[in-house]
This record gives structure tokens, C-alpha cells and sequence, in this order.
């Protein structure tokens, strides 16, 4: 197994996916699909049901390639703000937490909002009116969109 810190992360293991090399330098690991990899770590990250360490929200934060200022600018925060999340100075907000994780997943397609907007846009392609199914259920109102 190989122990992964490269992204930052002191809790990543290897069981597969990576080739180990002796090389005229010394030894050196290359990984078979490193951006696989990051999404597959950052998706744990996303649905683990602790809050994230510090070290995770800055993962999660160079994953969405958003600089500190520009998420300060998002959570209407300082960049120093930010700063002080990822370096265990200031604990991590709830709201904070969820909402990266939230943009993480809206980033890669597969939040509640991008899955919406993809059906409304395939809708809107086809040149239909919407009609939007409502039914309730033991876990609350849900919702279907489907042409008129």
C-alpha cells in the first residue's frame, strides 16, 4: 500500500493504481489517473459525515481552483478569514463546511442544482412546455420535471 500525502492529506492509502520506479535519481511513484484520484478522494471528503478538518476544506478548495480570496469573495469572507480555517486558527463554520461541499459536487455536475438545470436545458432543447410533477412522500415533498 502506498501512503499518498502529495495532496496534502495524511490519511490517503493506495491499495492499487500506481507504479513505484528506481530511477538514476532514487525511487519515484507515478499515479495512473491522479485527476480519478483527486475526484475520488474529494467525493469521500464530500460524503463523509464528520466536519472537514482543515486540511480537507483547502483540499476541497485547490480541487474547485479557487484561490482564498476568490472563496472569501463567495462566503463573503476575508481572504485571512480563509486562511485561518485551513490553518486550524479559527474552526471551520457549519455553514462553511456544507457549502463547499456543496460547490464541489455542483462543480463536478453531480449537485442537486446542476442534475435541475441539465433536465430543464434538455427540456427547453426540445422545445416543450415543463410540467412539473409534485408528490408527497414520508420524507417530504419531491419533485419530477417532465414535458407537458
Amino acid at each position: 500500500m502506498y501512503h499518498y500525502t502529495a495532496c496534502g492529506l495524511d490519511n490517503i492509502y493506495l491499495k492499487n493504481g500506481y507504479q513505484q520506479k528506481e530511477t538514476p535519481s532514487g525511487a519515484t511513484t507515478a499515479i495512473h489517473d491522479m485527476d480519478g484520484l483527486h475526484k475520488a478522494i474529494a467525493k469521500g471528503l464530500v460524503a463523509k459525515e464528520a466536519c472537514l478538518t482543515p486540511k480537507e476544506f483547502r483540499f476541497l478548495r485547490g480541487e474547485l481552483d479557487l484561490s482564498q480570496k476568490m472563496l472569501g469573495v463567495l462566503f463573503d469572507k476575508t481572504d485571512q478569514m480563509i486562511a485561518k480555517w485551513e490553518k486550524a486558527e479559527t474552526k471551520i463554520p457549519l455553514l462553511a463546511d456544507k457549502a463547499i461541499r456543496d460547490l464541489y459536487m455542483e462543480r463536478i455536475g453531480e449537485g442537486v442544482i446542476a442534475h435541475l438545470l441539465e433536465k430543464l436545458s434538455q427540456l427547453d432543447r426540445k422545445d416543450c412546455e415543463m410540467k412539473l410533477e409534485l408528490e408527497e412522500t414520508e420524507n417530504g415533498w419531491t419533485s419530477e420535471v417532465s414535458a407537458a
